[in-house]
């Protein structure tokens, strides 16, 4: 069977948009979670199947790269995507491709994503899925977005606490919720003049509701910033034993 790319339509509304007319990263980060969703729909592994059978799938990694950047106010934009490997029979990489109305590409993007035992929370072969997860080798982007090490000189820039309004089906802090956080921990002079152009998310631990995550910030590279989000109350104990619930990696304009 030949199975098609997903795609799905959005426009760039006043709500969806920064004090700069751009579309927020959060936002760009939900449209390819609703593409996600109506991908697996479309192929037969939507999550009311899955969930009725006791599985789920669970985003670990995430990154997406805009060549320009982020879509303006009433731009209409097409997001695509497809699941690209299995990868070891371990994860799955899904891909995704968001063009502009003129058909340009503005973002290219990859993620890898768990099969879960929803009893158990623990990881399952995705070739153990109830209905089979279709692959289209085609690639966005090629890198398999490692575990970020550790950086020098750490600061803590925020404190952020996991509230009823972060708090998706799933019972803990949605994946894209973290966009928001990261960026709310750079300066307003980062966000207009360097522009970001690039963010990646690694999920470790899940924030549920009323925790508290301190966000660190590591000495930047020439183009990049690295934050974790730190267990804030690990953090009173052993720093060097605290949980991790989130590495992001920011990637600058010129």
């Amino acid at each position: 069977m030949n199975h098609e790319i997903t795609e799905l339509k959005f426009s760039v509304r006043f709500s969806d948009c920064d004090e700069y007319s751009r579309l927020k990263l959060s936002r760009l980060f939900q449209f390819t979670e609703e593409a996600a969703l109506a991908d697996a729909e479309r192929n037969g592994y939507g999550l009311w199947n899955m969930m009725k059978a006791g599985v789920g799938c669970a985003i670990t990694r995430m990154k997406l790269r805009l060549n320009h950047f982020a879509p303006l106010l009433g731009e209409n934009l097409t997001v695509t995507t497809w699941a690209k490997e299995n990868y070891k029979d371990k994860v799955i990489y899904k891909d995704y491709i968001i063009r502009d109305g003129q058909g340009n590409i503005m973002v290219e993007g990859t993620s890898s994503w768990l099969l879960v035992d929803l009893k158990t929370g623990k990881a399952l072969p995705p070739s153990a899925s109830p209905y089979p997860i279709p692959i289209i080798k085609e690639e966005a982007l090629p890198e398999k977005l490692d575990i970020l090490p550790i950086g020098f000189f750490p600061k803590k820039v925020d404190q952020v606490q996991g509230k009823n309004t972060d708090i998706d089906i799933n019972h803990h802090v949605n994946h894209c919720r973290y966009v928001d956080w990261v960026l709310d921990a750079l300066t307003k002079e980062e966000m207009k003049e360097r522009g970001v152009r690039s963010i990646q998310l690694n999920y470790i631990h899940q924030v549920p509701l009323h925790e508290k995550v301190d966000i660190l910030r590591f000495k930047d590279s020439k183009h990049h910033a690295v934050f974790f989000g730190m267990n804030a109350e690990d953090m009173k104990g052993n720093p060097l034993k605290a949980r991790c619930h989130f590495q992001a990696r920011v990637g600058f304009g010129e």
